[in-house]
């Protein structure tokens, strides 16, 4: 491992920071487009975010990378909305990862966002994560059936409900 900066981790630095300016990206992202090792990416990748240029949020086997946390929270913004339109649009009160999931199969709106972030069709695992992931952070901690992880998705208020 090299003492000091070389000139080949500043360029790389350079060119992960000018893929950026696009919109957040995955790891495997930033491998594919700059033709990186997974060890030559992530080290960069650290290296920003322990400078504290770019952010870092992880989503079950994904992380993304983005130059600012208002980039970061306008695309989990975009996720989650796209999510509560499909949850809306089907009147759900429960969800669970893999429902979502083939409900975001369906609608190629949902389908192209999801696909920028995670696999879609060839391995469910790591979006089932990913999204499980985003539905924590939509509906807090999740209950669990058996097995199943479940989220509701309309809100308790604790109040008891009326008397008939």
């Amino acid at each position: 491992m090299p003492l000091g900066t070389t000139q080949r981790i500043k360029e790389r630095k350079q060119a992960v920071l000018q893929l950026l300016t696009s919109g957040c990206k995955t790891t495997n992202h930033v491998i594919k487009t700059l033709g990186l090792t997974h060890s030559e990416a992530y080290y960069v990748l650290v290296l920003l975010e322990n400078e504290g240029l770019i952010v870092k949020g992880k989503f079950g086997k994904i992380v993304i990378w983005c130059l600012n946390d208002e980039q970061f929270k306008t695309t989990i913004n975009e996720l989650m909305q796209e999510i509560q339109r499909i949850v809306e649009s089907n009147k759900l009160k429960y969800v669970y990862p893999m429902r979502i999931y083939r409900l975001i199969l369906n609608d190629s709106k949902a389908r192209a966002l999801l696909s920028r972030y995670v696999p879609v069709g060839n391995n469910a695992v790591i979006a089932r994560a990913f999204l499980n992931a985003i539905l924590e952070r939509m509906y807090g901690r999740p209950y669990f059936v058996g097995e199943k992880i479940v989220y509701l998705t309309t809100p308790n208020t604790g109040a008891p409900s009326p008397a008939p």
